[in-house]
């Protein structure tokens, strides 16, 4: 009997443990509810689930042009430096961007040499886990011959798109960031002409969804409209898009919040009271891979001191061990070198040596068959001299004979007296 209490209660003991799981599970089946009311799409999470890590660093560029140098007073603008101004207030209180990571540049700050320098440290000094957002309040530009479009920077002349800075141009950059997430905020004419690519349907947006749309790298672009001009003041001291991008923004109040949500709210509220009609779609050919990037409010996203002091160790650690290995590979490219130039050293001197051998060695046979050649000249000098001197030495003996033979002849002979 003892023993039998003592099995029954270890088989409740057990259930008790696992009543829990039973309630996570069946918290994960129950279905989600719609958000009564509201035109976004609000994320509803299951209260099982832990808050999303963001494991790298928010980023921001925010350029706002009101004031164009080298344009008419009736091409200057209002809204677009209050509305960028506005865009970097709310991402710094609301969502936590950092004031050293947000690079803001407004009117004659906004030239086309610093844009251009701004998009390049970027791309040098953002991680793979980063996160990146441009918003960009100003001029646009569409050529309907080239097909080209492009922003106008602040000292831009208007009859020489050279000094514009064309979506080309500005989709090589984007490229060259290697961030996880680049949302991008294009508030201007012609906006539209940086898109290219097409959204992936994503379905009901639980915070578990959400996070899996994290993990995958997006370059998103959000535009006001289309490739016609968007009006510039619109409502209160904003554009139209302005003003209720940042009531999107601000009364946000859920944890997370992605660009496939912010279209879906901002799209309406635009179109229905302007005559344009914003658009979100991937910017074709830089890495899109169906990712979102995701806004998360600032006391959400703000982790413990332990945290960031553990982070911060490890990526000290990584630092250092890069340096490191970059240390090794640039020794090794070093030895590397300097075994080269010491072979090709080696194969210099071995080189010069045969050559001045075989020069030597021709130099010696040249002087010999000059010496040869001079022999015989001398041999057949004196070989010709010595003829010479025989057939002189024949004529005498010639010239010798005869006048010999001639005295013979002269000479008188004797004949003795008769008596």
């Amino acid at each position: 009997m003892f023993f039998k209490k003592i099995f029954l209660a270890i088989i409740l003991l057990l259930i008790a443990s696992l009543l829990p799981l039973f309630q996570v599970n069946k918290a994960f089946a129950q279905p989600l509810e719609k958000n009564q009311g509201k035109r976004d799409l609000n994320v509803e999470g299951t209260g099982q689930s832990e808050d999303l890590t963001i494991e790298g660093d928010y980023w921001a560029l925010i350029i706002g042009i009101n004031e164009y140098a080298n344009l008419p007073p009736d091409k200057q603008l209002q809204a677009a430096q209050p509305d960028a101004k506005a865009v970097a207030d709310v991402l710094n209180k609301k969502y936590g961007f950092a004031k050293e990571r947000m690079v803001e540049l407004y009117d004659k700050q906004a030239t086309r040499s610093e844009i251009i320098k701004r998009l390049r440290i970027l791309a040098k000094t953002l991680g793979n886990k980063d996160n990146l957002m441009i918003y960009y309040a100003g001029h646009g530009e569409y050529d309907k011959e080239t097909q080209l479009g492009g922003w106008i920077p602040s000292d831009a002349v208007l009859d020489d798109p050279s000094t514009f800075i064309g979506n080309e141009e500005v989709r090589s950059y984007l490229k060259a960031i290697k961030a996880r997430h680049i949302y991008t905020v294009a508030d201007s004419c012609f906006s539209e002409s940086l898109m290219g690519g097409k959204t992936r349907s994503i379905g009901q947006l639980s915070e578990p969804a959400i996070k899996e749309l994290y993990h995958d790298k997006s370059r998103l672009i959000l535009t006001s409209g289309g490739l016609y001009p968007v009006p510039d003041k619109g409502k209160g001291n904003h554009s139209t898009f302005a003003y209720y991008l940042l009531r999107i923004l601000e009364r946000n109040e859920n944890k997370y919040l992605i660009p496939q949500q912010i279209i879906a709210e901002l799209q309406p509220l635009v179109s229905n009271e302007a005559q344009q009609t914003p658009k979100s779609a991937p910017i074709a050919g830089i890495g899109d891979e169906g990712g979102q990037f995701v806004f998360m409010l600032a006391h959400v996203k703000a982790p413990p001191v332990e945290d960031i002091k553990v982070k911060d160790d490890l990526r000290f650690k990584e630092e250092r061990k890069k340096i490191e290995e970059e240390k090794a590979r640039l020794e090794e490219d070093m030895k590397r070198f300097r075994e080269e130039a010491a072979k090709i050293e080696r194969e210099m001197k071995e080189r010069l040596e045969k050559e001045m051998k075989e020069k030597a060695k021709k130099m010696d046979e040249e002087r010999i068959a000059k010496d040869r050649e001079q022999q015989k000249k001398i041999e057949e000098d004196r070989h010709r001299f010595e003829q010479q001197k025989a057939e002189e030495q024949r004529q005498l003996e010639q010239e010798k004979k005869e006048l010999e033979k001639k005295k013979k002849k002269e000479e008188p002979v004797f004949i003795p007296p008769t008596f």
